[in-house]
């Protein structure tokens, strides 16, 4: 049973956060919540669920789906047209709204969202944050009552997981709107919400407001909340200061002083006047860049700055538009991707882009087999053990957050020379999140070279040696974590 015997109230017009440990049985309770379970997803089903009084059971999923909207984990598998406007106009076109009021809506959400200029952009080329914007836009466009959110900032980075959330909440406040989100960001949670629920395997562990919640700190941690955050937002409660932004943005001043990185061993990848683009622009241009033997280099910036794709120059999956990428001692332009796959391991942002097998066991002995490495059985064993997993379960039968772990374990087990890592943490609760992150510590202090995209400021100044900012397709800075975090979460950069 992945749900047992919740009890839960949700008053007209109150903004939930919705805690837990990964594969805790969040997203299935939203999957209750609206309608998708039972209408779309069958099983054993006891109890009501009741929405403005009608029983979600008995109620047609059509109905329902006016009365709650829904944004999903993976927002592309929730995008259905080409352009901005086109995804809007789907629900309000298939509802069968008149023309007049659908044209009313499309103006008044775009404008709500702030997204008025995006309304011609294909889907495609925008940021992770602008889809965020669009998803919700084409939700809140049929006006429901509820609107419920599963990791909706998962993929964002710390300004864009802001914005995101304040517009939610001046939604809640503004029509009154009540909104379930679920979401591993405590922080931007105990902001914004006024009350938490916390979910501990199928169950309802405690509910209140956020004090209340958050004074179970044991509790928290044991369900793989970190202790430390929480006891830290317990104090900045207490003192009346909740928001992360306590100090007035330095967007526009001089960027302050930092100590640039000198590196301490030969370089391993090179960036030699390069420039991509995936159209006619250039996203990236004219870089210069070195990565050295041993580095543990975090990639940080805005949503659409340019990460993803350099990690994917770097990893060899996109060829530079001019100039070129040498990785140890390999053109990327002349050499196989077969022939660099041998040096790099590669985890993408969505982990259901590179599992493929029937069953654990297969996934992690995938690589090992095809790179025809010694001992397979004995390393998938080693990763199996490591992880916990049950080596016989269907991939696709774990969290998103389980996935993300297994996709990484798959490349830990064939111990590559560098290692590349596109939000390698997303969907993980901070116990899981710790845990990863101390395994690739482990395989960087034997000597792989870790390059790792991501927007967790605190993981970043906890494990990586190096710190570089891209923005605009530019590098802004690079230096060292401990001097460098301070100047991204001041705003200098943003």
């Amino acid at each position: 049973m992945v749900l047992k015997n919740i009890s839960l109230e949700v008053p007209d017009g109150d903004f939930l956060g919705v805690i837990g440990s990964s594969g805790a049985g969040k997203t299935t309770l939203s999957y209750a919540i609206n309608g998708i379970i039972p209408h779309h997803y069958k099983g054993e089903y006891f109890g009501k669920i009741l929405v403005n009084d009608k029983d979600v059971f008995d109620t047609d999923a059509c109905q329902l789906a006016l009365e709650i909207g829904s944004v999903f984990q993976d927002i592309d598998s929730q995008m259905t047209c080409s352009t901005v406007e086109d995804e809007i106009l789907f629900g309000l076109e298939n509802f069968g709204f008149e023309k007049d009021e659908i044209e009313k809506r499309l103006e008044w959400v775009l404008e709500e969202m702030g997204i008025a200029n995006l309304r011609a952009r294909d889907i495609s080329g925008l940021s992770g944050g602008q889809k965020q914007k669009v998803a919700i836009a084409a939700i809140l466009a049929l006006r429901p009552k509820i609107l419920v959110l599963d990791e909706p900032t998962g993929e964002l980075d710390p300004t864009a997981s802001r914005n995101i959330f304040r517009v939610v909440k001046e939604l809640n406040k503004k029509y009154g709107i009540t909104v379930i989100v679920i979401e591993q960001k405590i922080r931007l949670l105990c902001e914004f919400a006024d009350h938490l629920a916390v979910i501990k395997k199928g169950q309802l562990a405690f509910t209140g407001t956020v004090k209340e919640v958050l004074s179970h700190r044991d509790e928290l941690a044991d369900l793989g909340l970190n202790h430390e955050r929480v006891g830290k937002i317990l104090d900045r409660l207490a003192s009346g200061k909740a928001s992360e932004e306590e100090t007035a943005k330095k967007k526009g001043e001089a960027l302050p002083d930092y100590v640039p990185y000198k590196p301490e061993s030969e370089s391993i990848l090179e960036f030699k006047d390069v420039s991509f683009g995936y159209d006619e622009n250039y996203l990236i241009e004219n870089i210069n860049f070195n990565v050295y033997k041993g580095d543990f280099l975090a990639l940080t910036g805005e949503n659409g700055s340019g990460k993803s794709t350099m990690s994917k120059l770097m990893g060899g999956i996109l060829k530079p538009a001019t100039g070129s990428v040498v990785i140890n001692g390999l053109d990327s332009k002349k050499t196989r991707n077969s022939v660099i796959a041998k040096h790099i391991g590669f985890l993408f942002q969505n982990p259901d882009r590179q599992l493929c097998c029937y069953t654990i066991r297969e996934e992690i002995a995938f690589g090992l087999k095809a790179l025809k490495l010694p001992n397979v059985n004995e390393r998938t064993e080693e990763i199996l053990n490591r992880f916990g997993f049950d080596p016989e379960m269907p991939p696709f039968a774990l969290s998103r957050g389980q996935r993300q772990q297994l996709a990484l374990a798959s490349i830990i087990a064939v111990h590559p020379e560098i290692m590349i890592l596109d939000e390698p943490t997303t969907g993980l609760d901070y116990k899981e999140c710790i845990e990863l992150m101390n395994a690739i510590k482990e395989l960087n202090e034997k000597g792989t070279t870790v390059i790792m995209v991501c927007h967790d400021m605190e993981l970043v100044r906890d494990y990586a040696k190096r710190m570089a900012v891209v923005g605009h397709g530019k590098i802004h800075a690079d230096g060292y974590p401990s001097e460098l975090v301070p100047v991204v979460e001041g705003g200098y950069l943003q």
